[in-house]
This record gives C-alpha cells, structure tokens and sequence, in this order.
C-alpha cells in the first residue's frame, strides 16, 4: 500500500467519524428539543380541532338551556312564563302559576342532558332545598342621592362625609317606607338589555 492510499483511508475514516459524531450530535439535540417541546405540528392541529369541538358543545349547551322552556319536557311540567333563568348555580328558578297570579311553589329547576350528574354546587343547593333551609328576606337599600366628590385632601377618595347613608325621613312607628317611584320615561326608548326600556 503506498502512502497515498494509507492517506485517503485515513482522511475516509476521519469523514466517517465526523458524519457518526454529526448524526449523534443531531439525535441528541432532537431529544432535547422534543423534551422541551413535547407536541408535534399533529399534535397541534388535533388539540385545535378538539378545543373548537369542546367550545361547539358548550356555547351549543348554553343556548339549549336558554330554550328549555319552549321544549315540551319543560311545558309538560310548567308554563314556561314562569320561569326565570339563572344559569349558575341551578338553571332555572319556577315561580309556579306567576304568570296566572297565583303562585302556588318555587322550584329550582336544574337541566341536565344524557347521565350528566350535578356538581358539587348544585347538590349543595339540592340539599338546602329539599331541607327547607330557604327563606324569604327583604333588603332596603338607602334613597338613591347626589355621588359623593372626591376629596382632593385625601388622595382623590370621597371624604368619609360623603359616603355616609342618606338618612330617609322619619315614618310612623309601624309604617312602611313608600316604594321607589319609577324613573321610565314614556317619552324616549332605546333598546336595554332586557328589551325596550325607557331612556
């Protein structure tokens, strides 16, 4: 063997460890980097289509419960008039017989499709229910007055002035306060959220 092929062989060898070392080198970084991003571009794609089918099924969800007292699983049982929406913790509220003026019961009503099992919250509901742990309370808020200034003194804060409650006018022992007069105007409307409403 003469000098010159001991030379390509060893130039040979020489490339074919370079090429080993450069393939190793190259599984070793694909490791790292699958092992700091674990997801394919499949992977992101499947996990697109399952969160569209996850946000179809609960917008979906959401309208249905809103329809349920037009369906005749709801009308076979109550008037659907009667029925106020919640949404959370329990679907409906049922004022049964409000719409022809006499309410005879309130029942919380809760929708639930297939096998679904009520949640932790609405069981707790469920339990307070059926215990009779319900109640019926009136709360009084103070007459509606001027909004408090701020005071420049105190940082741009109402002063503790301002914020105390407006003091209604003294009533007989016994009495009532008189309801709040409505503010509506027959003269304008504009649309509100719960439909027209005077403006």
């Amino acid at each position: 063997m003469s000098s010159t092929d001991v030379m390509v062989l060893m130039v040979a060898a020489v490339a074919v460890v370079v090429a080993w070392l450069s393939v190793l080198r190259a599984r070793v970084e694909l490791r790292s980097h699958r092992a700091a991003y674990p997801h394919t571009a499949e992977d992101l794609v499947a996990a697109r289509r399952d969160s569209v089918a996850r946000s179809h099924a609960v917008v979906s969800g959401k309208v249905r419960e809103h329809l349920v007292p037009l369906l005749p699983e709801f009308a076979g049982r109550f008037d659907g008039r009667d029925a106020r929406f919640l949404g959370s913790p329990v679907d409906f509220v049922v004022f049964d017989g409000l719409d022809a003026g006499s309410v005879e019961r309130v029942v919380f009503v809760e929708v639930k499709t297939g096998l679904s099992a009520l949640s932790s919250r609405e069981r707790q509901v469920r339990d307070a229910v059926e215990r009779g742990r319900v109640e019926w309370q009136v709360l009084r808020l103070p007459a509606a007055g001027p909004a408090p200034l701020p005071d420049p003194s105190s940082g741009g804060l109402p002063s503790r002035e301002a914020t105390s409650p407006v003091q209604p006018a003294s009533l007989p022992p016994g009495a009532d306060p008189p309801e709040p007069t409505s503010r509506r105007s027959t003269t304008s409307a504009r649309p509100g959220r719960r439909g027209w409403r005077g403006g």
